[in-house]
């Protein structure tokens, strides 16, 4: 890749700010200097391309580059609490000299984008559009204003405003909040913050006029989701950070809470001393501490930001710098969708009409996902900022096109990969879809599959008979209501086969073949509203692990629940006993436990066939009712004050879910049942105990989740508990002989298994259970990966025998 070296000019009386500009511009031949004499010395020598300056004397300064460095790009760094220098940038913008401002108080990974993307808005296209028909709109400091837009970038525009109102109502620097810009009433552009670069006052043949220069973002990153997820795992920070330096994420170190100087920390290399993790590299500058100061670490890598803290252990002259590795890790999400690069056998193409030129332009899909694509554009003559609306036509495939809504979210510079680009500005424009058709979703659903795995396809047009065999070869014998050999039960199986897993929305099934034909499955389903149950899987044996087969398809089941944007939970099952699922699964829910984003449960399945020979019901039990809204109240606090929220969350337990009423409308369109009943034995002030009742069609889980119980027992010592639990009990068992069950099941604590014995039912063993946020998948897929090319050429594990994750 050819990278053109750019010469840049950095003003600071500060030693370290210095240093921390220079670091925050790796790519840059970098000057840096303490005064702005010695700045005018430098830039006679040689006018570089960017200059670099704290605000004082602006005026002067900014006259003396005119003259020295006419080309070069100035930026001068202000604190948003510094009014005097606010006064002297305001001042220099009013005698016509342009520049830009960023806040002094930016972090070290954010400033070197930041001025990374100015020196990219250099020779980037901008169009004069009338402003008579381009009206925009925002608020600055809770007040509104109307403003009309004569000229717009890539990366910002120029604005015209009233000529009576006050250039210190738009300092430099100061933010503009909801920024539209509309056409005749048709929305083009819209940005939730842009930035003043400079305020003039100008007259034209209409008048008096502020003329306002705004620059906005390249990218519109959404907060993220959810709070930051921690590691604390000493292994695996030390791992991520070790997979970090192989990626050549930058590593910056700031004194604590105090980004005012940041240091990027070259050639870092973990090292281990007297088995304690350190990491060693050179800074960028001169730290000022000593040895047990703490010190921020920060980095990006896929698509996340991590941040840690960290001890100063060795502090030289020279520069070398030893810290501790941070105890612990935050992570924080900045995609929420993954990406994939359509193969030669599944071209896209977006044609589209450019909003400010009204160019028709068509191009080839870089990367998507179900979310939205990226294509290249030419930013030295097409206006595509961040933000833009566009209204578009994706070809697919297959030929035929379909209509959608495009918005812009980032744009960002190409690498020029060695070629003389003859002037162009090659860019990449990332989009998000709205409005776009559900046949048009599942194809690139399936591109993305092929991408990711061309062995592995949709499962839903195999023949169940072929797959009922797999599993019974596979030895998946956890299914006590359909066992093998008996083909009555065949035909309902696969009726619920074929309405779930043909619809994409309530269900995935995945198969594996190769030439030797289907090698394994897996299947996943929408338990509840927003969980994504992963189910099923199944792998011929003597396959060997070397392929990878349960990697790649549990791995992707993850992903597919992943891509559907109302899917929050992701959700495994597996048996106690199982030593390798228990092992590596409960490794992994172990090791990301996070509490609020993650539950790790264990319960014991229990099972009482449904004969004509059951005992008639006991007498002088409490009296069972149908829980009504009011219960459905008590069900969420009391989960809740049990610290249980993500079993709330994820199990529709929420006080207007609990009877899954929107889950079954979904269900019931596809020709299938889904519905929760609740039970309740009321005592002096509260409910004594409840049985939550899943209703489903069977087949839905083999296990028969959706067809169980749970109970609810607020105080197992309250002298009427066991009797309220053998009521709900009894109830429940009828509920399932009314509904024409071959057995009840009931999910059940340790403490719980007596009173379902002396019932009746049966101990078919423990089962732990582990539901996480969508936020952690990432990070799964990732470790999970990381589980197999450690074991990489040894033999499968028996995944899909009656041990095996269900």
């Amino acid at each position: 890749m050819s990278v053109p070296i750019r010469d840049v000019l950095v003003v600071h009386p500060n030693a370290g700010r210095r240093a921390a500009l220079a670091s925050a511009l790796p790519s840059c031949r970098v000057v840096a200097v303490e005064s702005k004499s010695e700045a005018a010395f430098r830039m006679a020598d040689a006018a570089p391309a960017l200059i670099i300056a704290p605000p004082d004397d602006a005026r002067l300064f900014l006259r003396q580059v005119a003259d020295s460095a006419p080309d070069a790009l100035r930026v001068f760094l202000c604190s948003k609490s510094d009014p005097a220098g606010l006064a002297e940038l305001i001042q220099s913008a009013a005698e016509g000299h342009v520049f830009s401002v960023l806040d002094e108080a930016l972090s070290g990974p954010e400033l070197g984008r930041t001025l990374s993307h100015l020196l990219q808005h250099q020779g980037s296209a901008s169009i004069s559009v009338p402003p008579a028909s381009h009206a925009v709109f925002f608020t600055l400091n809770e007040q509104a204003y109307e403003a009309r837009c004569s000229e717009v970038g890539n990366f910002g525009a120029t604005l015209l405003l009233p000529g009576e109102l006050p250039l210190t109502a738009f300092p430099p620097g100061s933010t503009l909040e909801a920024v539209r810009i509309e056409r005749e009433g048709q929305l083009l552009f819209k940005t939730p913050w842009a930035h003043v670069q400079r305020a003039l006052r100008v007259h034209d043949e209409s008048g008096d006029h502020v003329r306002l220069g705004i620059s906005w973002a390249t990218a519109l990153h959404p907060p993220p989701p959810v709070p930051g997820v921690t590691m604390e795992a000493q292994s695996e920070v030390v791992a991520t950070l070790r997979k970090a330096l192989r990626r050549e994420a930058i590593l910056w170190l700031q004194r604590v809470n105090d980004p005012s100087v940041q240091l990027r920390l070259e050639a870092p290399v973990v090292d281990m001393v007297e088995e304690v993790a350190v990491l060693r590299g050179r800074s960028s500058g001169m730290m000022e501490g000593l040895a047990g100061d703490e010190l921020d670490l920060l980095f990006e890598m896929g698509g996340q930001s991590y941040s840690g803290v960290c001890n100063l252990l060795v502090n030289d002259a020279d520069g070398q710098l030893v810290v501790h590795v941070p105890r612990s890790l935050v992570i924080r999400n900045w995609r929420s969708l993954p990406r994939f690069r359509p193969g030669p056998e599944h071209r896209f193409l977006v044609s589209f009409r450019a909003p400010f030129t009204g160019h028709d332009t068509t191009r080839a899909v870089l990367d998507m996902s179900v979310g939205g694509l990226s294509f290249p554009f030419d930013a030295s003559n097409e206006i595509l900022p961040a933000g833009a609306r566009l209204d578009a036509s994706l070809m697919l495939p297959d030929g035929t096109s379909t209509s959608c809504l495009l918005e812009v979210r980032s744009v960002h510079a190409m690498p020029a990969e060695g070629r003389n680009q003859g002037g162009l500005r090659p860019f990449r424009a990332g989009v998000r879809f709205s409005g776009l058709a559900q046949h048009a979703r599942d194809i690139i659903l399936r591109a993305f599959m092929s991408s990711r795995c061309q062995a592995i396809s949709e499962g839903s047009g195999v023949s169940f008979h072929d797959i009922w065999h797999l599993m019974e070869e596979a030895r998946y014998r956890f299914h006590p209501d359909y066992p093998f050999g008996d083909e009555s039960v065949l035909g309902t199986l696969e009726d619920t086969h074929r309405k779930v897993y043909s619809t994409g929305d309530l269900g995935r099934c995945l198969v594996y073949t190769s030439d030797k034909g289907l090698q394994g499955q897996i299947a996943a389903v929408r338990i509840h509203s927003r969980t994504w149950l992963v189910q099923h899987l199944a792998v011929r044996p003597g396959v060997r692990r070397n392929e990878h087969i349960s990697y790649e398809l549990s791995n992707l089941a993850v992903e597919l629940g992943e891509v559907q944007q109302d899917i929050e939970f992701i959700r495994y099952s597996w048996r106690k006993d199982n030593r390798w699922p228990s092992r590596r699964i409960g490794w992994l829910a172990r090791a990301l436990e996070t509490p609020g984003l993650s539950f790790l449960r264990h319960f014991c399945y229990m099972r009482l066939p449904i004969t004509p020979e059951l005992p008639p019901p006991a007498e002088g039990l409490p009296r069972v009712r149908d829980g009504v809204r009011t219960d459905f109240v008590w069900i969420e606090l009391h989960l809740r004050d049990r610290g249980e929220l993500v079993r709330v969350l994820s199990e529709d337990l929420l006080t207007d879910e609990v009877d899954l009423r929107a889950l079954s409308e979904r269900y019931k369109a596809k020709g299938l049942h889904r519905r929760r009943r609740v039970f309740v034995v009321d005592g002096e002030y509260a409910p004594l105990a409840v049985a939550l009742c899943e209703e489903g069609t069977p087949g839905l889980n083999l296990l028969e989740k959706t067809n169980a119980f749970w109970l609810v027992v607020p105080n197992r010592n309250h002298p009427q508990a066991r009797a309220a639990m053998q009521a709900l009990i009894q109830r429940c068992v009828e509920h399932a002989r009314e509904r024409g069950r071959p057995s009840a099941i009931a999910f059940v604590e340790e403490e719980d298994i007596e009173v379902l014995e002396s019932a009746g039912f049966q101990n078919l063993g423990r089962f732990s259970e582990w539901i996480f946020h969508r936020s952690m998948v990432r990070r799964v897929c990732e470790l999970w990966r990381s589980v197999f090319e450690r074991l990489g050429g040894a033999p499968a594990p028996d995944w899909a025998s009656e041990e095996g994750l269900e």
